[in-house]
């Protein structure tokens, strides 16, 4: 074989393995690509769920706060309405009172005073009602008894014996009921009620 065409041999060997590298390194090249790629969307897909997902919690949490407020609105408004239901029931109960009502709340205590003098408390201008009520029910407590008029008209008696305070007056009577009472008008509120909500019995009933 000449020179000339063992050079071309040798060129034909070249260009065979530079075929053969170009196509290794188009692959590897495609390869090292569609890796790149893969990783991108995976990339983007995280980026996604993680903005998707921070999204959602920034929803969550403002529904949240929402729902929250909302109730705690809804609590106060609740609150103002039974206080000024509450006011509007002691109102109807001190309208109500009468010197049949006194005596008969003077005859519940009076079975719980001591033996020594008595002072009793009613509204101003009961007294003398509630001294002929006493004298009634009780003439040996009458005689050791004190009747005076309280400061302001609040309905019922109050009574100190010694160092007992037997307080019967109706807002001392409401505070003793109020706690069981208040479930039941807040239960009504929530639901709605049409018109409004004022007992105007159970005075005489202890709670």
């Amino acid at each position: 074989m000449g020179y000339p065409e063992l050079l071309r041999v040798i060129e034909d060997e070249a260009d065979r393995e530079e075929r053969v590298l170009r196509a290794a390194a188009e692959r590897e090249a495609a390869g090292v690509l569609a890796e790149a790629r893969a990783a991108a969307d995976a990339a983007r897909e995280a980026v996604v769920a993680g903005a998707r997902a921070e999204a959602e919690r920034v929803v969550r949490e403002a529904e949240e706060r929402y729902t929250l407020a909302r109730e705690r609105g809804l609590l106060v408004e609740r609150r103002r309405l039974l206080e000024a239901l509450r006011v509007e029931v002691l109102e109807v109960l001190r309208a109500a009172s009468s010197p049949a009502l006194d005596a008969a709340l003077l005859a519940e205590v009076l079975t719980d005073v001591g033996p020594g003098s008595l002072e009793v408390f009613v509204d101003p201008g009961a007294e003398d009602a509630a001294r002929r009520s006493l004298a009634a029910l009780d003439p040996a407590a009458a005689a050791r008894a004190t009747v005076r008029a309280a400061g302001t008209a609040r309905g019922g008696v109050a009574i100190i014996s010694g160092r007992l305070v037997l307080d019967d007056t109706l807002p001392a009577r409401l505070d003793r009921l109020w706690p069981d009472l208040e479930p039941v008008l807040a239960g009504i509120l929530e639901a709605g009620p049409r018109g409004s909500v004022a007992p105007r019995s159970g005075v005489g009933e202890e709670g």
